[in-house]
């Protein structure tokens, strides 16, 4: 303590002067023995967590992009029009879904024969019974083929399928997409395939599939990646290539067979990187000790009274006497107006923080169901809305309301009633996909945004949903009960007849289809067509 008083650091002007001081002359120090003191091999191992972390993330979308392209297949081969074999509305939905889907240029359905009958891009009669893919389909697998080359354009693609059932369940052909994998690529994102640091689509022996342009009819003249690399794994690791090249890399596997996602970097690079880090770091801190230590001492006078006006505020503060104290120890060393400030305000954001964390979780989740609410629906699905608008897709609601809902709390008590709420949340959660927003719109009324559909995807999946409610009964309390719902569906338009938004429109549009469908017996789905019909 005698030292301290000696050099004034007892007081916050002594303090604020002192690491004032240490604040300019600090950096010079840490930039002559940072680079030595982590070291070389420190530095790589952090990029290298930095390199596998990016790689993960690409792995993710590169899965999501396979999960949707199969089950959008699987979709659109569950669909009436398929099942029923009708060609010219499948012709239809074939054109919708190529017009909306940017990565994709054509839809082909062929028969339990192999020939194509249906495909907008003309190819009609073509057999395909001998293809892998058709095979599979055959076998009642959905599928997605390795890496074909292209015979027209040389770039490599690969063909989801899926097979397509009659009324009575037999097989009666296969709805195929052809997808480019250029259009992986641009999913992953353009801005690092093909550069140094670049994510790249290879199979197990190392052909880059994707990013690529035209490529040899001959599929061992592909480009390679080092086996290095490959063998670098999901960890990473530094290997040394052909040539003599030191590189840091990482190998992840993706959900479809044969296929891996690779990163690189050259460590020379990230060693460049640290080193001019490092120059311009002493070369500031030199510059700063010059220029802005009498600066920073002017700060320090400027910043005395404020502080100690501050420290009297705090108190005040204070004179509220919470009871909770502050977890962290407060150093011995500390000035005065500091300690005061710090354990004032220490109480004060713990207790800010636990009634904001209380608050949020409250304000977008229905206690009851679990879902989501009405508000998070007016603040989730205006976002929903507008990144659908962006990508120039369709997307539709649907108004969900239990038929005869009074009479269940009426017969058997509200606790049955909230029973059958939680059951129909689940029920509704295990029926749509993880991309659609399932809401507790109120009471015994739901909404759901469907992403990527229209009014008539939108109506199929209602009629899908209100059939499995039907087929799932509710048990509690030894009672069986069979809930059923009415649904009206709506599709997003830009014109805003009802309320000042879309979402405002497209819900009060689904609210009165579903009120038309109760109109008309309940237990049904109704939708809504232009300009504010209804039709089943």
């Amino acid at each position: 303590m005698q030292f301290k008083r000696l050099l004034g650091l007892d007081t916050l002007r002594g303090l604020l002067r002192f690491y004032a001081i240490l604040l300019v002359v600090l950096p010079v120090v840490l930039a002559v023995v940072f680079f030595s003191f982590f070291g070389r091999e420190r530095l790589l191992r952090g990029e290298l967590e930095q390199l596998v972390e990016t790689l993960h993330y690409e792995q993710s979308v590169a899965n999501s992009w396979l999960d949707a392209g199969v089950g959008d297949v699987a979709f659109i081969a569950g669909l009436d029009a398929a099942r029923q074999d009708d060609r010219e509305a499948l012709k239809r939905i074939f054109v919708h879904y190529i017009h909306t889907h940017r990565y994709v240029t054509s839809v082909v359905y062929a028969t339990a024969d192999g020939s194509i009958v249906v495909d907008p891009s003309q190819r009609i009669g073509v057999y395909v019974g001998d293809r892998e893919y058709f095979k599979e389909a055959r076998a009642g697998r959905n599928a997605i083929t390795g890496v074909l080359n292209n015979r027209a354009s040389g770039t490599p693609l690969c063909i989801v399928s899926s097979p397509v059932t009659d009324q009575e369940g037999r097989f009666a052909g296969v709805i195929f997409m052809p997808v480019e994998m250029t259009s992986l690529a641009l999913l992953l994102g353009e801005a690092t395939f093909g550069r140094p640091g670049g994510v790249f689509l290879v199979d197990d022996s190392g052909r880059i599939l994707a990013p690529a342009q035209a490529l040899p009819a001959d599929i061992d003249q592909w480009p390679r990646v080092s086996p290095q690399l490959l063998a670098a794994g999901e960890h990473g690791g530094i290997y040394t290539t052909a040539d003599g090249r030191e590189m840091l890399g990482a190998s992840v596997s993706l959900d479809m067979p044969g296929w891996r996602l690779v990163r690189d970097m050259p460590t020379e690079v990230v060693v460049a990187g640290y080193r001019r880090l490092t120059l311009w770091v002493a070369a500031g801190a030199a510059v700063t000790m010059l220029l802005v230590t009498p600066l920073l001492l002017r700060l320090c006078r400027s910043l005395e009274r404020p502080l100690g006006a501050l420290s009297l505020y705090a108190r005040e503060l204070r004179s509220k006497r919470y009871d909770q104290t502050c977890p962290v120890q407060v150093a011995e060393g500390m000035p005065f107006e500091m300690r005061e400030l710090f354990e004032a305000f220490c109480d004060m954001a713990r207790e800010v923080r636990e009634h904001i964390e209380a608050t949020e979780r409250l304000s977008i989740q229905d206690h009851l169901t679990g879902l989501y609410n009405r508000r998070f629906l007016f603040a989730g699905g205006v976002k929903l809305l507008e990144a659908a608008k962006r990508a120039n897709r369709p997307c539709a609601c649907l108004m969900l309301d239990v038929d005869h809902f009074k009479v269940v709390n009426d017969t058997y008590g509200h606790a049955v009633g909230d029973h059958v709420l939680r059951h129909l949340a689940g029920v509704l959660t295990r029926g749509v996909r993880k991309s659609d927003l399932v809401t507790r719109y109120g009471g015994e009324e739901f909404a759901v945004l469907l992403t990527g559909a229209g009014s008539l995807e939108g109506a199929d999946l209602a009629e899908r949903l209100r059939q499995l409610l039907a087929e799932t009964p509710c048990l509690v309390d030894g009672h069986v009960l069979h809930p059923t719902v009415s649904i009206g569906v709506a599709e997003v338009r830009q014109k805003v007849e009802y309320g000042e938004s879309v979402l405002e429109d497209l819900l009060a549009r689904a609210d009165k289809a579903l009120y038309a469908a109760k109109a008309a017996g309940r237990d049904r789905v109704m939708v809504a067509m232009e300009p504010g019909e209804t039709v089943v």
